[in-house]
């Protein structure tokens, strides 16, 4: 890995967020605190301390706080990570459960920030509050050197959760397929204009034929690949998980390292899974035959003691729902990504998400 210290990755993920308080209810058992729920997140608060229709601020997980930041020091004690290649140290948000409740996420009063006072509800104040995303530091085999920040003609790997967007369930009349969500490290393979590539979640990646993305995407011959499905193009990219010994503790305990493809994008245009070539589909992310859910509540209990396709005797982290024939679904008049994913809570606190 270089030894300079490089630029954070942008995100275009709403971490923090100018919400309302939509509901709160009493915890069994509990007499010092309570549930509130904000949009589709449940977080555990202090009795009291917030009614339903109240303004806050609303930081999701997997977020890397700031420690310096006064309204965020409390949360030091609790630990702390720092980011190898920026090397900006925060506390990071994860799933926790109190009192048998999972709290997901942390709910700020919006008092207690000023320069957000004038703002709407649902504004994304992410890069205000310098809010970073927390992303797992890559094993040895994969951190290699980087060569850049991942190319900005593909969308990152990252599905938004049902708790954030609840919109695509109500678009019934496509034909939604469940796809495994499998832990492991995102890798894009990808073809500009000729050239070869690999990356990670955030950054381009060196060629070096023992690094574990470039070795399994020269295994599996995928930029040739590429190129001969797809010869009039000028982009081209395969995402996907790479998974298995030394990768992310490795949790579906599989024996050989492995790609599992869920995205294709050719010319800036993401093609549906009706439209991949079979070589695509012959390394695709395994299929659930689970009914469409009805609520994102329905969605959660869906994915709770899931078991995985990839290995039956160890349990899914979740599920990821695409529409089979289109990449795109227009829901009250706004064009959304026709994807969304739904996270085991149990699968999350148990590995630290």
């Amino acid at each position: 890995m270089t030894d300079t210290l490089i630029a954070p990755p942008t995100t275009t993920r709403a971490l923090a967020t100018v919400e309302t308080i939509l509901d709160v209810q009493p915890i069994p058992d509990a007499d010092a605190i309570e549930r509130v729920r904000v949009r589709g997140w449940d977080v555990v608060v202090k009795k009291g301390e917030f009614a339903a229709g109240d303004p806050c601020v609303y930081i999701e997980v997997d977020s890397h706080l700031d420690t310096k930041d006064p309204r965020f020091a409390f949360l030091a004690p609790r630990g702390e990570r720092t980011d190898e290649l920026t090397g900006f140290t925060g506390h990071v948000l994860k799933t926790a459960r109190l009192r048998g409740q999972y709290s997901q996420g942390i709910v700020f009063p919006f008092s207690e920030f000023p320069e957000v006072a004038d703002l709407p509800y649902g504004t994304d104040i992410t890069g205000l509050l310098g809010v970073r995303k927390w992303d797992p530091p890559l094993p040895a085999g994969i951190a290699g050197d980087v060569a850049g920040v991942f190319p900005s003609q593909f969308p990152k790997t990252d599905e938004e959760r049902i708790q954030n967007v609840s919109e695509p369930l109500r678009a019934r009349d496509l034909d939604w397929v469940a796809t495994e969500k499998v832990d492991g490290t995102s890798m894009t393979v990808f073809v500009v204009e000729g050239k070869d590539g690999v990356a990670g979640r955030n950054y381009e990646f060196k060629r070096n034929e023992d690094h574990s993305m470039w070795k399994k995407a020269l295994e599996l011959g995928l930029h040739d690949k590429l190129r001969a499905a797809f010869p009039e193009a000028t982009s081209m990219a395969l995402q996907g998980e790479l998974f298995g010994p030394g990768i992310q503790k490795n949790p579906l305990q599989v024996r050989d390292v492995t790609f599992a493809a869920f995205t294709l994008v050719v010319d800036g245009q993401e093609l549906p899974r009706d439209q991949w070539p079979a070589f695509v589909l012959d390394i695709a992310v395994p299929v659930y035959d689970l009914p469409y859910p009805e609520t994102s509540d329905e969605a959660l209990a869906q994915v709770d003691g899931l078991k995985s396709l990839v290995n039956p005797q160890r349990n899914a982290e979740g599920v990821v729902w695409r529409a089979k024939t289109t990449s795109k679904v227009t829901v009250d008049g706004r064009v959304i990504r026709a994807s969304w994913k739904a996270i085991s809570n149990a699968y999350a606190r148990k590995h630290d998400q």
